[in-house]
């Protein structure tokens, strides 16, 4: 069944450094998701920027930030649809460092496996209520209809699902400041997520302090690949290892990176001769039809709220 779009636009919201970055997707036609409003909004602006562009009702997903949530993927417990809530509760309760009925809980099940023969998985996100109690506190005062709390993983997703890579396999690595997220994704399904641990900084701050050979840093860097550089291709072909046994797919080929706020020498060049993969730079006008060019530093810090404004229901 195909998913319903947000006829009316869907208002996507990301933490960028100290403030936010806004970003409205408007859906003109079933296929055709186009940006109408792309704001960066300081961390006290908010209220100002949504009466100036007469956001109050706003339908609103908001985009939780790494370690305010925990993302686990499990056997599916053998109860009936309307019990596995209950079920993963107490299954993840040992895991918890705070009392299980302080905990807001959702699951989501990869589709196919019990089909394949295989033992159904299910992903379990879950976070204190004062994690989510503190987005809600955020967009009360601009008086948007908060609709969706949504995760860096699905909000991913719902990028990578829209580029033609996804159709046998995407693997898309997006890299903050100091870590990074790597999702696979086949048929708009997430499969995989991994948290990196290098970010861009680390990556091109490896590169600038490569020593000259012959006056030349980057000859080092093509002889010498940095550490960080080898860490994020192990981590990708580990990855890639894990979605192939675990879950019977076939071999992902194709690899993007999304847009990066500082460039990262050699990245692509690394990935691709230690991998063998197609690997290439994601420009976001691939996926939105934008009313002006959007250079990737603002794509880089919008990644989050895109792709959160991009959700169907």
């Amino acid at each position: 069944m195909q998913r319903k779009t947000n006829v009316n636009g869907l208002l996507g919201m990301s933490r960028s450094g100290d403030g936010f970055v806004l970003a409205k997707i408007q859906w003109d036609e079933p296929d055709k998701p186009r940006l109408c409003l792309l704001e960066s909004v300081a961390a006290d602006g908010l209220v100002s920027v949504c009466e100036a562009h007469k956001l109050g009702k706003q339908r609103l997903s908001i985009v939780m930030e790494p370690g305010d949530f925990s993302l686990q993927l499990l056997e599916a417990p053998q109860v009936a649809d309307d019990e596995m809530r209950d079920a993963v509760r107490w299954k993840i309760k040992d895991q918890l460092d705070y009392e299980l009925d302080q905990a807001v809980l959702d699951v989501f099940e990869i589709p196919g496996l019990r089909e394949q023969g295989r033992t159904p998985q299910i992903y379990a996100v879950y976070a204190h209520k004062d994690q989510v109690c503190s987005c809600i506190e955020r967009v009360v005062p601009a008086g948007m209809a908060l609709q969706y709390i949504d995760i860096p993983e699905l909000v991913q997703r719902n990028i990578a699902c829209r580029l033609p890579e996804d159709e046998s396999g995407l693997a898309l690595l997006n890299l903050q400041q100091q870590s990074g997220l790597l999702t696979l994704t086949y048929q708009s399904t997430l499969f995989l997520a991994r948290e990196l641990d290098s970010g861009y900084q680390a990556l091109a701050g490896s590169a600038s302090n490569a020593v000259a050979v012959n006056g030349s840093p980057m000859a080092l860097m093509s002889e010498q690949p940095t550490e960080a550089l080898e860490t994020v291709a192990l981590e990708i072909q580990r990855s890639l290892d894990y979605y192939e046994s675990h879950f019977g797919k076939p071999p992902i080929k194709h690899l993007l990176i999304a847009p990066l706020v500082q460039p990262v020498p050699e990245l692509l060049e690394h990935i691709r001769d230690s991998l063998g993969l197609n690997v290439r730079m994601l420009d976001l006008a691939e996926v939105i039809d934008v009313p002006a060019e959007i250079d990737g530093e603002m794509q880089a810090r919008a990644f989050y709220a895109i792709g959160a404004a991009l959700r169907l229901e």
